[in-house]
């Protein structure tokens, strides 16, 4: 085993981190933040959760999902204060759980940063697919789709943003504030259509049933919940390059909570223009809302173009393309600092900690990465077509919120260990003032909101995905112990 001495100083010190080359500020964290959490759910989920549920339900759903991450926003604002390091995300987790249990937190502290690695690896593979659900309309229209279709979007997606990540930090940085302005103005633009167009009823977002007649509320609002929460997952990514972040310490926890409102305002009020926007009626699949006569898709550029015209409808799908771009791009760049901070731990391959000697990037855990996302998205693609489940891109995505469930409520856990095992280390940010005493404001706080967090991500991870999408998060997840023992030997060989 390692000795926890010097695993602490190590990480606390962030000297480990030194390659790194600082290039993003405060403006720019913000944008990290949104730029890796808008991608494809923003402008292409609302139909399908709209046929789920119905309107109502779905902006219920939404209003929930936004008020539930607060208390994560705020444990993850503490916890990025505490660790300004490359790899926030597994940094906080390795280090908590490595002192709370010893012997063997060293295995769950891995096992919880694989589980974020494969799982925001999922997400980008539903979104990946969410991409190839677009262009294929685009390009084939009704026609039947050729088999190679789908994997050539992929590979497309993730070569072209895989090899964005290789320009400088403060290079991508930039790159990264486009895209997230850009689609900033898309959902402003969107709202403005619908809210001009003459079309909008407000009496349709009173619909409190769904599509297929189902009129219990609450079990409508059960099926898309997980959903909604799953598009918040990835707040704390602008914790993931807090290295590269001037004033990490104070700049990434005020990007993360400003990263929550700005992407709760965006979902709200993206689900309620496209429920005012048209009368819808369930697609001859059942898998999402069209609009009857039209056979329009309920996603914001086919609803653009129906409002505005074919030529506003393809600046909106040019628009969704490079926000899915955008997003791929910037959530790579945090995971590649993922594999970073689990190689400088000694139990991921040693070359991921390798950094590029020109640009400061690390590029090997740039390339493995690449490799994963296409076999798994182009695997899923490929799968769906099999019959094996309906869509790619909603199975891959509730798998991916399932998996994000158990991250965050680790996050709750991980901030109580270390307000007993460690409460002198500095904080920035901390929950509930500087009293430390058992039963004080400050833990008192910090437990209730930890209950919170841990009870309704929980509660989504059990009562809100079925079992399939169950089964394959929970084995992606066991896929990291075999990891850790290979790396956990080879280090114990070369000590």
């Amino acid at each position: 085993m390692n000795d926890p001495a010097i695993i602490d100083e190590s990480i606390i010190s962030g000297g480990s981190d030194a390659g790194l080359k600082v290039g993003i500020t405060a403006f720019g964290a913000w944008m990290v933040g949104i730029g890796s959490i808008i991608g494809s759910f923003a402008w292409l989920i609302h139909g399908p959760m709209l046929a789920r549920a119905g309107a109502m339900a779905c902006v219920t759903a939404w209003i929930i999902a936004s008020a539930a991450a607060v208390p994560l926003g705020l444990i993850l604002m503490e916890l990025s204060s505490m660790f300004p390091n490359a790899g926030g995300p597994y940094v906080y987790k390795y280090y908590a759980l490595t002192r709370l249990i010893p012997g063997k937190g060293e295995l769950i502290g891995f096992l919880t940063g694989w589980l974020f690695w494969i799982c925001f690896i999922v997400g980008l593979s539903a979104m990946s697919n969410g991409l190839v659900n677009l262009m294929s309309s685009v390009v084939w229209g009704a026609a039947t789709v050729p088999l190679w279709f789908g994997p050539l979007v992929i590979l497309f997606l993730f070569g072209s943003t895989t090899a964005l990540n290789f320009y400088p930090v403060a290079r991508a940085a930039q790159i990264n504030n486009v895209f997230t302005i850009m689609k900033l103005a898309m959902a402003a633009g969107f709202i403005m259509l619908v809210v001009f167009s003459g079309h909008a009823s407000t009496e349709r977002v009173w619909q409190w049933s769904n599509p297929k007649g189902g009129t219990s509320f609450w079990v409508n609002v059960n099926a898309v919940l997980m959903l909604a929460l799953a598009g918040f997952a990835g707040i704390e990514l602008s914790g993931c390059t807090s290295a590269e972040t001037a004033d990490a310490r104070r700049v990434v926890p005020r990007a993360m909570i400003l990263t929550l409102f700005s992407v709760a305002l965006i979902y709200i009020t993206m689900c309620l223009g496209v429920s005012a926007a048209f009368k819808y009626v369930l697609s001859a699949d059942g898998s999402t809302l069209v609009v009857p006569g039209a056979n329009v898709r309920a996603t914001i550029p086919d609803l653009a173009g129906l409002l505005a015209g074919p030529f506003v409808g393809q600046l909106f799908t040019l628009a969704v393309v490079a926000s899915i771009v955008g997003c791929a791009f910037v959530a790579l760049m945090g995971m590649a600092r993922i594999s970073y901070s689990m190689a400088k731990t000694k139990l991921f391959p040693q070359q991921f900690a390798r950094l590029d000697p020109h640009t400061g990037v690390p590029r090997y855990a740039l390339w493995f990465q690449l490799f994963c996302l296409c076999v798994i998205a182009c695997g899923a693609n490929l799968l769906s077509r099999s019959g094996l489940f309906v869509d790619a891109y909603t199975f891959l995505g509730e798998t991916f919120g399932f998996m994000y469930a158990f991250v965050a409520a680790l996050y709750g856990v991980c901030l109580i260990s270390l307000r007993y095992t460690d409460p002198q280390l500095e904080r920035a940010f901390r929950l509930g003032g500087k009293s430390n005493l058992f039963g004080g404001k400050s833990n008192l706080l910090a437990w209730i909101l930890v209950s919170i967090n841990v009870g309704i991500w929980g509660f989504s991870a059990v009562f809100c995905v079925n079992w399939m999408h169950q089964a394959a998060g929970v084995l992606l997840m066991l896929a990291g112990i075999p990891i850790y023992n290979h790396y956990r030997k080879s280090a114990s060989r070369q000590l």
